[in-house]
């Protein structure tokens, strides 16, 4: 019986949302600033078609005529690579360049991932150690393949970085029950929104495993893939082209991406060094997260990881109704991403408000999805991406990002944020960032 009443729930929300088709233009790029910051691309990026950075321990299960095909298994072996997403109907460039910047006639556009090609991979298996004086350690040979492939990854991402004004990485890591395909369509969709700056990266790992209990299957995963993913961040900030990294998690992505970066920021301080310089954090950004609100608390303030980005942004709804299935399945006080009247005591309260860089916005938001995915699907909740990824923007209308204070720290967003730009500070382009002002006081998608 319980098995059924766990597979109607997760059915119910897989359901609920599919990244098959481009979302409409975010209002806050309606205003023009879209088509600006695409039309600065360099003129050999100017085409419809996106090329994604993905880095995956899923397990290959076998080849297409689009390059390997990945599935929810657990690798023994990291592997990077590119995967290119088109758009049908296929526009020329400047018909994209129109739509991108205004909030009238968007076409219906469908993702299509049309190849994949992997660049390489390291294989970490017991085979690759040995004990010296009763320590394990790397063989010479494994040790020099794992730097021979970190060089080939990083070479990868600089030779990106050099085309880009921006220099940044943008990093995605995926929820619960998405498939290599889903992460990659999502993270088109993130780099569109954000006028293609930067290098986007989707971290894709084994996820997707389906059926009554697929989500216990994922939850492991993330276990599993924690250690390659506080890896390769740690490969990817050596890269002195790279001046600022964004991480963007979603739902059971967001226990996977913050406890890597707990372990970075606890090695990184035993070390002596400062984490947020290290890391070169300049956005986390938390949606809908699949997070425990007593883990949440023992993170970012016990152990200090609100303090490692410059800004981390938490969207939350008391609608969403995966994050409820997990408040229900796990028994907790509550989970981060059903936050509505702020459950945090005095004293928690009292540190958010001292900590103007930790971000925690309520989205009462309808439409663009499920009520799970709707950070990524409206128009509205998007347009905040939007000017916290693009445009590098802090809360508050002072700062060009018009979100109402509801006090304890805390914002509200809802569908008429920036629906009209004419009278909100139009978002400054990322080709040309101006620093923020001081503030004033193919395939059905799951969690």
């Amino acid at each position: 019986m319980r098995a059924a009443l766990l597979a109607a729930c997760f059915t119910l929300i897989a359901a609920c949302s599919s990244l098959e088709r481009m979302p409409p233009t975010p209002n806050v790029s309606r205003d023009g600033s879209g088509s600006k910051a695409l039309q600065a691309l360099p003129a050999d990026q100017q085409k419809p078609e996106m090329e994604i950075l993905y880095v995956t321990d899923r397990s290959e299960m076998g080849r297409s005529k689009r390059g390997p095909e990945y599935g929810f298994g657990r690798a023994t072996a990291m592997a990077f690579g590119t995967a290119t997403v088109q758009l049908d109907p296929n526009p020329s460039w400047d018909e994209l360049v129109r739509m991108s910047g205004q909030g009238t006639e968007d076409p219906s556009y469908q993702l299509e991932m049309t190849t994949v090609e992997q660049k390489g991979e390291v294989v970490l298996t017991p085979k690759s150690l040995q004990v010296v004086d009763g320590k394990l350690r790397r063989t010479p040979e494994a040790a020099e393949e794992l730097e021979k492939t970190k060089a080939a990854f990083l070479a990868m991402v600089k030779s990106r970085l050099d085309q880009s004004k921006q220099k940044d990485v943008y990093l995605y890591v995926h929820g619960f029950n998405n498939s290599f395909y889903d992460s990659i369509a999502r993270s088109a969709i993130l780099w569109h929104s954000i006028s293609r700056q930067g290098v986007f990266i989707a971290y894709t790992w084994p996820a997707g495993f389906g059926g009554a209990f697929g989500y216990f299957y994922d939850r492991e995963s993330g276990e599993f893939t924690i250690f390659h993913l506080r890896e390769m961040i740690k490969a990817l900030v050596e890269l002195p082209e790279l001046e600022r990294l964004h991480i963007i998690a979603h739902s059971r992505g967001t226990d996977v991406a913050t406890t890597a970066l707990r372990e970075l920021n606890i090695a990184m301080r035993a070390a002596g060094k400062d984490p947020h310089e290290a890391l070169k954090l300049e956005t986390l950004m938390l949606a809908a997260p699949d997070l425990d609100l007593e883990v949440f608390g023992q993170r970012f303030w016990l152990e200090n990881l609100g303090s490692v980005a410059k800004r981390t942004v938490i969207y939350f709804s008391a609608e969403d109704e995966a994050i409820g299935v997990s408040n229900w399945l796990f028994s907790s006080k509550t989970r981060i991403g059903t936050l509505s009247q702020m459950p945090f005591s005095k004293g928690q309260i009292k540190l958010i408000e001292q900590m103007p860089q930790m971000q925690l916005v309520e989205c009462q938001v309808k439409g663009g999805g499920s009520s799970h995915a709707y950070v990524f699907g409206n128009p509205a909740a998007m347009s905040d991406v939007v000017a916290v990824l693009r445009d590098r923007r802090d809360a508050g209308a002072a700062n060009g990002r018009p979100l109402k204070s509801l006090g304890n720290g805390t914002w509200l967003l809802n569908n008429d944020y920036f629906a009209d730009v004419g009278t909100a500070t139009p978002a400054t382009t990322a080709a040309q960032p101006t620093a923020p002002a001081t503030p004033a006081a193919s395939q059905q998608h799951a969690p």
